[in-house]
């Protein structure tokens, strides 16, 4: 699957945003398709979020189609019952229960309104992996943290990663609101940190246009300090920060872009901003939402249009400029990864 070899579909033994908290709850199960299999949410009744994989092993049935029953999920078609470590506990036709009769449990981590969802050996699952919550701002004081859009994006992840990471398409497929022409003639310093790789721009003696200028009361100019970090396989984290000449900071905002793969070519997308102006503004964060929802609908169009593009293309024609080496970088991490993980699995396949 380009840009990657056959075979080199999804990252395993990976964590990512699988759903918002909000999402899931113990009324009914949520189904949600990552890294090409079926996954079903619910919650038992402390309230503890429980994933399994979502085909029932009787006869395929989607158990998100199933029924919460206290802290066991039973499949809607057959009456089988599956607890929370995905072992059948009932079968309504008779009293053996076979040990392969089972819907595996996914290990998963609840952090501020996200649910991360472990997606490989459950042994080797470790939280402290998470990107920490407070150093891309979602919980640290003085930001306010709105869980923001969902999209089910038609085109395969890495689209989206070399997306993100290439931000000078900011000043022509977002004009008049986060992009202006400084942004693509801005060179990018990219710099490798322990956990992400980061995209910096620093644009000087530039004035506020449209959103920026009302809601920060100002017009400039000032400096724009914008920077995206790369969390692979999942997060992409984007900052800016305005600057006053002089040095002081007058205001910043994140936004946390969360790239699970669904299928080969298809992306769970989920979004949140946060924000240390105005937060106290109902105003101003119904514009944010706002806004910002215009511009993910932006990313989502041209991400799709692409796919439609190259769509069944074995290897589709690339022309690589300068701007594209802060993606390049990220694909080549990605590379490694799969190369890894193939190196991993021959380590472990049985020895003839």
């Amino acid at each position: 699957m380009w840009p990657f070899g056959e075979g080199e579909d999804f990252l395993e033994n990976q964590w990512y945003v699988a759903a918002w908290s909000s999402e899931v709850t113990s009324d009914q199960p949520f189904e949600r398709w990552i890294c090409g299999q079926p996954v079903v949410f619910y919650r038992d009744p402390e309230g503890k979020a429980i994933a399994l994989h979502g085909r029932c092993p009787h006869r395929n049935f989607p158990l998100g189609k199933a029924r919460v029953r206290g802290n066991v999920l039973e499949c809607g078609y057959h009456g089988f019952q599956f607890g929370p470590d995905g072992n059948c506990v009932r079968i309504p036709s008779q009293d053996t229960i076979p040990d392969v009769c089972r819907a595996p449990a996914y290990v998963l981590v609840e952090k501020w309104e996200w649910l991360w969802i472990w997606v490989g050996d459950p042994t080797r699952a470790n939280p402290d992996w998470i990107p920490d919550h407070n150093e891309i701002r979602l919980t640290e004081p003085g930001w306010f943290a709105v869980p923001a859009t969902t999209n089910h994006l038609n085109g395969r992840a890495q689209l989206l990663h070399e997306n993100l990471t290439d931000i000078s398409h900011l000043s022509y497929l977002h004009p008049g609101t986060i992009g202006t022409d400084s942004v693509a003639a801005t060179q990018v310093e990219i710099t490798k940190h322990d956990g992400f790789l980061r995209g910096l721009r620093m644009i000087s003696n530039e004035k506020l246009t449209g959103f920026f200028k009302d809601a920060l009361g100002t017009e400039g100019p000032l400096d724009r300090e914008v920077l995206i970090d790369f969390y692979p396989p999942n997060l992409h984290v984007a900052r800016e920060k305005f600057i006053e000449p002089g040095g002081e900071t007058i205001a910043q905002y994140r936004v946390c872009h969360a790239v699970t793969p669904a299928t080969t070519t298809s992306t769970n997308y989920l979004v949140a901003w946060t924000r240390t102006f105005a937060r106290d503004s109902q105003e101003i964060t119904d514009t944010v939402n706002s806004v910002f929802a215009a511009i993910i609908d932006e990313d989502v169009n041209a991400v799709e249009a692409v796919e439609n593009m190259i769509s069944g293309q074995q290897q589709p024609l690339e022309v690589l400029v300068a701007a594209d080496t802060h993606s390049m970088r990220a694909r080549r991490i990605m590379k490694k990864l799969f190369a890894d993980q193939s190196a991993s699995a021959v380590d472990r396949a049985p020895r003839q």
